[in-house]
């Protein structure tokens, strides 16, 4: 069985990417290239696993019978990921992210898709069976069942961006939270504040990203700590979030402590950054060797 279960937001993608900044409204932009990739937090986070070697197993959402999905599932099964669990059970999300280098901007029917409850229950077996389970926030009373069937088992999770005083948060391995969505559902920019709500009430890891500052990172009754980011040359931020949390998973595997977590993700994720198209030329295990060797 796979080592990893990641179950949560699956869906084709599409990267269009303009040849200088993005336009003001009524402006106008030049397009440099379109690519199809692969969106979804799950998703990637699994391809980018399986790149690393990792044997994983993907879960969640459905996908449709167009042409889109078909090659979303190509790329995954590729690269190495279990898509034997994914329906093709109704109309996929749509997503298009635009892309100028260093930023980019995601539009999607994502949220038609927590509408139409468009899932699957997730697989107690396979929660049972993994070493750890890479668990999206989103799809409601599905990812809490997952949640709750990692407890029972005592599977470690792995979650993103989920209210601190979810069930889902509390009891995660490791919950990593954006400045994003910190500042979006809580108004808290103080990167502080951020990581004390959380962890005041969880029993794991707290990371608190944000973007190409120095992250917060802590647990209950310790000190927090800083770690700033890799510093490369930024091509493509599209899926770097979802990069980190499996460089995360990659060192649990591994048995690493928090910094060396920390690093791992870290690094990751920075080369996600300094790749075109940066998800789908994720680093191999011995790129990311390589890469942390040479760096202090």
């Amino acid at each position: 069985m796979p080592d990893v279960y990641a179950f949560g937001m699956i869906a084709p993608s599409t990267l269009v990417v303009l040849e200088d900044d993005y336009p003001p409204p009524a402006g106008y932009a030049e397009i440099a290239g379109v690519h199809h990739s692969i969106g979804g937090e799950a998703a990637c986070g699994a391809y980018v696993l399986a790149r690393l070697g990792v044997g994983t197993s993907l879960d969640g959402t459905w996908l449709g019978a167009d042409q889109s999905s078909a090659r979303a599932l190509e790329i995954l099964t590729k690269a190495g990921v279990d898509c034997s669990a994914i329906s093709r059970a109704g109309e996929t999300v749509t997503e298009i992210v635009i892309s100028s280098g260093a930023e980019r901007t995601v539009f999607g029917t994502y949220r038609k898709l927590a509408e139409d409850r468009a899932w699957n229950d997730p697989s107690e077996e396979s929660i049972r069976s993994s070493r750890i389970v890479c668990l999206d926030p989103f799809l409601a009373g599905a990812s809490e069942q997952a949640a709750r069937w990692c407890r029972d088992a005592g599977t470690p999770y792995v979650t993103v961006d989920a209210p601190p005083d979810s069930e889902i948060a509390r009891h995660a391995g490791v919950v990593v939270i954006s400045e994003e969505y910190a500042t979006r559902e809580s108004g808290i920019t103080d990167p502080q504040e951020v990581l004390a709500s959380y962890t005041e009430r969880s029993q794991g890891l707290v990371i608190a990203t944000r973007g190409s500052e120095p992250l917060l990172y802590g647990r209950r009754d310790g000190q927090p700590r800083e770690y700033a980011p890799f510093s490369v040359d930024v091509r493509d931020t599209t899926g770097a979030g979802d990069s980190f949390r499996a460089g995360i998973i990659y060192g649990m595997l591994n048995r690493y402590n928090d910094e060396e977590l920390i690093r791992t993700g870290a690094a990751v994720a920075a080369l996600v950054c300094e790749r075109f198209p940066g998800v789908l030329n994720s680093p191999t295990e011995g790129e990311l060797s390589e890469f942390l060797a040479h760096q202090p």
